[in-house]
């Protein structure tokens, strides 16, 4: 069976390319520009351009569809967030298997809000946390979380006509004022808000394959540094073994959605009392798959196993302690903090001194480069190359 990868762009693309050229699985790559850097890799033998989703749906859905039928592909696998959106407008339509959420399982695994609730109900710790719309934004007054709040569009990804819009990048307020003016920003451009209370906290991933909601294997791993200090993907993790209390908590979450298909449920571990918070879902691949591959635990591969009704070996072990660098992240992180603490931002912020320390003693150090490979260097230059041209 042949694959469609979509989201050339993308590391999940890349684990992909990496994985199923390695085992000799046939697929296709398709991306929407030609600076996408898994077209170059050596195990691309094939590739396409499509339509932007963020540009036209409908000129997307086209060009998979065509695809589909010119490179003889029998599964679509879209990796990011608006792809999947956008494919599951024309599940019906596309003439192949789509490896993707269901439209009712969107509808759960990628809204903040339902996932919330998924943890909520299954007794898992949650940050205080409201919903926002432009009917209940004057209630904003009346919350009972202080100041920093933390503010983020319910779905990542909407649908505005014959587009994908994003939702906007989370933001903080540190007074009421700032909090009206920034929900009612955010309410411009998302009809769904989350107002939660701050946590100050590290990121632990518990990441895997499912089906039919039940874990088939699982990885976890803790951020060391995000790409932005103040939240956002990261810059180097590290492998750790997962507690028994968060593999529950995590069976727990995804058991009533019966999703088949990869995930990563993310927590907060509060740095003060040590508590664990649950955040939200990736119902996707996500940005860090390369570290379980480094790890030794190739999840790329697992889940075509699953999608194709195959096997899957019983042994799911990797090694811990295994730190993973996205480079390109992480020089984003330093220059974020040569620039300095950002005014009234309460949370973890290292110094300079420390952050060049830190960033310089990972090359000397032992750890995987998360986008540049030895045997596949190209990937990792066209993605420099598309962040100096972006």
């Amino acid at each position: 069976m042949k694959l469609m990868l979509l989201d050339g762009y993308s590391t999940r693309t890349l684990a992909c390319v990496r994985s199923f050229g390695k085992r000799g699985i046939p697929f296709v790559v398709g991306g929407h520009t030609r600076w996408d850097m898994s077209l170059y890799s050596r195990y691309c033998r094939e590739g396409f351009l499509y339509t932007s989703p963020y540009v036209s749906i409908s000129g997307f859905v086209a060009d998979v569809q065509a695809n589909a039928v010119r490179f003889d592909a029998d599964i679509v696998l879209p990796t990011s967030e608006a792809a999947i959106v956008a494919c599951n407008l024309a599940r019906d339509q596309l003439g192949v298997e789509l490896l993707a959420p269901s439209h009712e399982e969107v509808d759960v695994l990628f809204q903040k809000r339902e996932t919330l609730r998924l943890a909520r109900s299954a007794g898992v710790p949650i940050p205080r946390s409201h919903t926002i719309d432009a009917e209940t934004a004057s209630s904003l007054t009346d919350l009972d979380i202080r100041p920093p709040i933390v503010i983020k569009p319910n779905r990542s990804e909407s649908i505005l006509g014959d587009r994908i819009v994003r939702g906007g990048s989370t933001v903080y307020a540190y007074s009421q004022s700032e909090l009206i003016d920034k929900a009612t920003t955010m309410l411009a451009r998302s009809p769904e808000i989350l107002v939660q209370e701050f946590v100050n906290g590290y990121g632990v991933g518990i990441s895997g394959v499912f089906k039919a909601g039940q874990p088939v294997t699982l990885f976890g791993h803790r951020r060391i540094r995000e790409s932005n200090p103040l939240g956002g993907p990261s810059a180097v993790a590290v492998s750790i073994c997962i507690s028994d209390a968060l593999y529950d908590a995590t069976a727990r979450i995804m058991r009533p959605t019966g999703y088949t298909g990869a995930a990563m449920v993310e927590y907060k571990v509060d740095r003060e009392s040590g508590l664990t918070y649950f955040m939200e879902v990736n119902g996707r691949l996500w940005g860090s798959i390369l570290l379980p591959i480094a790890a030794g635990l190739d999840l790329p591969y697992i889940l075509w196993r699953v999608a194709t009704g195959r096997e899957v070996p019983s042994d799911g072990r990797y090694r811990e302690g295994v730190v993973g660098r996205n480079l390109l992240g992480d020089t984003k992180h330093l220059a974020t903090v040569l620039r300095g603490r950002p005014k009234g931002w309460p949370g973890h912020f290292p110094t300079r001194w420390q952050a060049l320390r830190e960033y310089l003693s990972l090359f000397l150090a032992e750890s995987h480069g998360l986008l540049y490979a030895s045997d596949d260097p190209k990937p990792a230059l066209a993605r420099v190359l598309q962040e100096v041209l972006a």
